[in-house]
């Protein structure tokens, strides 16, 4: 017995670990590969250059990285092209984004083209963050796979390359395209490549509605696929974009990938050249060439199909089906499980109360699991304040804290099955359990059929398992039909330890209470085998797991700290108010630290910085700085035309030094009826409550500066506040601050290492 124990263990986890290790991607390719294939050695040569420093929308940096990518498709004999142009995003309200944008655009020309395919990729980075991964990775490998398409077969349709630009401030070039570019209407498949991280597989986890024949045509053409329905289902629920986002509003078919690992260094510093996953770069080009190819030869005129669920199975190969299949199967499984449950009470294996007694224990797991592991992690969240000051929700010891709440989902679920196995028997509990799975596969199939595979596969082979359990065993006890059991349970190991992984790194340590849920499901299919661990040291499973989960947690808080390879994120900016002449040092970290608190006094005021940032939520430390001569921006009044009540104004808007980003806020009471930048419309009329003021952010501001028209009614005075920024803090004069610490960086989102100036106005 004690062997096969051993064994059923080490079966269980060599599918666990095999499920996850087999989404490793595939390995980089060195500079000698051959010339016609992929090689993320010779990407890693433009990346060099792409990604040196950060190179935001407008930068001196960004400039430099669009002549390199011009310069590096001139020399394949190509002639890219630039659209420059203003794009206006108003897809999610105030603040309206906008901006000055350089796309960049290039056509292979195909042989007799049906429809162009559409690679894209951004070249623009966060202000503090060289963008490596983010999403000059991308970048690089769209040129590789431009050289490797050159030397190699031609197509028959055309293949464009956009390198778009402004994505980081609001899709901004993506927008540009769909919208102005004579090329949009020849693309019939856009393809995205973007990072949210540093490493792991590049996972297509997004694609159009009605994708039956390109989910069909991507198993065929993709190499080491990692995808879901799952992924595309949760997606469309998040408010998160990329510029796919654009695509699919323009209707374009298509497919979005992303490498998610890693998601500490995402918008940071350590996004650099040093740290990303050449593997992942490697995966990123594998797919652009290969689809490239094999979509380049197809008809594309009309693609749309009925949407498909799907899934891959170790990284290998796609499995799909018609989303019509979802509802018949769902219905075809319910009545599978009451037909075997029936069985059951027929052989006297199942009984009402047992099964009721089933449910509420894995309910009960659910419960118990989630609330442990939530407050669990708030405590070490509290133990360790530096936790707090990560914005993404991770850490960079947070592979230690998986393993830990997995394992200690494992104790809890163990440990409250043996009081459960003393109340009833396993088929019983199993089914009990089995009945949560039906619930959530109704649920899915109706709300989320992309995912409902999750819980319908591994319910039918189940089912199918114990009918035949049911139908041939005259005992209660399990015997040799254990074999059937662990046969059955493969699915399921197979389908979610790669899910879970992926789900943990997705949502993040910070989300790990809800993540567990999906652990305490599958160990509710996995009763059986509980119970042959659990009998006759009916604590050996729980309490070693408990241990290990303790001591990973430990080791988690030993590895807690700061270093050069783990900086610590702070911020800080510098805002001068030039009606007051009033300064002032602020940040949005809870507290001073060694570095910043050469800014801010020991007890900083905590405020909201209403009047630079009135659409930050939170609250930032504040305190007074020398003001400085800082030029101002300015506002030249074009025209003043009252008609029909209302009253429309033209504004230019220059900011003195040219700063890449002006933010404009009318006073909340002002109703616009109707606005424009540079002639590009912003939105139609805007009620505005007394809270939230009519707020435009414009991203990489020309010299001659942006053109506002802004229709109001007629007697408003129109006052406004006109905000500029600036990369980098000021100097003081006569004061010299110490420079970061190399175990520091600048915090990955907000202002942090900038400079404010605001101007009010009022006509």
């Amino acid at each position: 017995m004690k062997y096969f124990k051993f064994i059923t263990l080490l079966f269980i986890l060599s599918l666990v670990f095999l499920g996850i290790y087999q989404l490793n991607p595939p390995g980089a390719v060195g500079i000698n590969a051959p010339l016609v294939e992929f090689s993320a050695g010779r990407a890693m040569k433009h990346l060099e250059v792409i990604a040196q420093k950060p190179h935001p929308i407008n930068s001196p940096e960004h400039v430099k990285v669009r002549d390199y990518i011009l310069k590096e498709l001139t020399a394949l004999g190509l002639k890219p092209e630039i659209q420059e142009t203003t794009a206006v995003n108003k897809k999610n309200g105030v603040p309206f984004a906008a901006g000055t944008v350089h796309n960049i655009l290039v056509k292979l020309p195909g042989s007799n083209s049906t429809k162009a395919i559409l690679l894209a990729a951004h070249y623009d980075s966060v202000i503090n963050s060289p963008g490596a991964s983010d999403d000059g990775a991308a970048v690089a490998g769209m040129l590789e796979t431009v050289r490797a398409l050159k030397v190699g077969s031609s197509l028959k349709n055309d293949v464009i390359f956009l390198f778009t630009d402004g994505e980081e401030a609001g899709l901004l070039g993506a927008i540009a395209f769909v919208e102005e570019h004579p090329w949009k209407k020849d693309v019939g498949l856009a393809v995205n490549f973007e990072a949210r991280g540093n490493s792991g597989p590049s996972v297509m986890f997004e694609t159009n509605s009605e994708n039956g024949w390109l989910i069909q045509e991507f198993a065929k053409a993709s190499v080491h696929p990692v995808t879901s329905s799952l992924f595309n289902s949760i997606y469309k629920q998040l408010p998160n974009d990329t510029d796919f986002t654009i695509f699919k509003s323009a209707d374009f078919p298509g497919l979005n990938f992303a490498f998610i690992n890693g998601v500490i260094y995402y918008h940071t510093a350590y996004d650099n050249l040093q740290k990303i996953d050449q593997n992942s770069l490697q995966h990123h080009g594998e797919y652009a060439l290969a689809l490239t190819r094999h979509f380049g030869n197809l008809d594309l005129t009309n693609i749309k199909q009925s949407d498909a669920v799907y899934f891959d199975i170790f990284a290998s190969f796609i499995v799909s089906y018609p989303e019509a299949w979802v509802i018949p199967l769902t219905v075809l499984v319910v009545g599978l499980f009451f037909g075997v449950t029936i069985l059951g009470f027929k052989k006297t294996h199942l009984s009402f109360s047992g099964m009721t007694l089933g449910f509420l224990a894995l309910f009960i797991n659910i419960i118990s699991v989630a609330t442990v592991v939530t407050i669990i992690w708030w405590l070490i969240n509290n133990l360790h304040s530096e936790y707090r000051a990560i914005l993404q929700g991770d850490t960079y010891n947070s592979n230690f804290y998986m393993i830990a709440f997995v394992t200690l989902a494992i104790a809890i679920t163990s440990g409250l099955y043996t009081y459960f196995y003393q109340k009833t028997n396993i088929q019983d509990l199993t089914f009990g359990a089995l009945l949560w799975w039906l619930i959530l596969m109704v649920l899915t199939s109706i709300y989320l059929p992309g995912a409902s595979y999750l819980f319908t596969l591994p319910l039918l082979l189940n089912l199918g398992g114990w009918g035949f359990i049911f139908a041939t065993s005259k005992n209660e006890r399990l015997g040799l039909s254990f074999i059937v059991l662990s046969v059955c349970s493969i699915p399921v190991i197979i389908l979610f330890a790669p899910t879970i992984y992926l789900m943990l790194v997705a949502l993040t340590i910070s989300m790990s209470g809800v993540v567990m849920v999906m652990v305490v499901l599958l160990l509710g299919l996995l009763i059986p085998h509980l119970y042959l661990f659990i009998t006759p040291n009916k604590w050996l499973l729980p309490a070693t797991a408990l241990m290990i989960s303790l001591s990973l947690m430990i080791a988690g808080s030993l590895t807690a700290g700061f270093d050069a390879n783990h900086p610590k994120p702070n911020s800080i900016f510098y805002a001068l108010n030039a009606d007051t002449g009033k300064a002032i040092w602020a940040s949005f970290d809870e507290q001073p630290d060694e570095w910043t608190s050469q800014f801010l006094s020991q007890n900083p005021e905590k405020v909201s910085l209403t009047e630079y940032l009135p659409f930050a939520s939170r609250q930032f430390l504040k305190n007074q700085a020398p003001a400085l001569s800082l030029a101002a921006p300015k506002i030249i009044l074009l025209s003043d035309n009252a008609r029909n009540g209302t009253r429309t104004l033209r504004l230019q808007i220059i900011s003195s030094r040219q700063r890449r980003i002006v933010r404009v806020y009318l006073d909340p009471k002002i109703e616009v009826l109707r606005a424009a930048v540079n002639s590009k419309k912003i939105g139609n009329r805007i009620n505005n409550s007394t809270n939230i003021p009519w707020s435009l952010d414009y991203f990489g501001l020309p010299q001659e500066g942006i053109e506002l028209t802004l229709t109001v009614k007629q007697y408003q005075p129109l006052k406004l506040k006109v905000v500029d920024q600036f990369d980098g803090l000021p100097e003081i004069p006569n004061k010299l601050f110490q420079k970061r610490p190399n175990y520091m960086m600048p915090t990955g989102f907000g202002t942090s290492d900038s400079t404010l100036v605001s101007k009010s106005f009022t006509f």
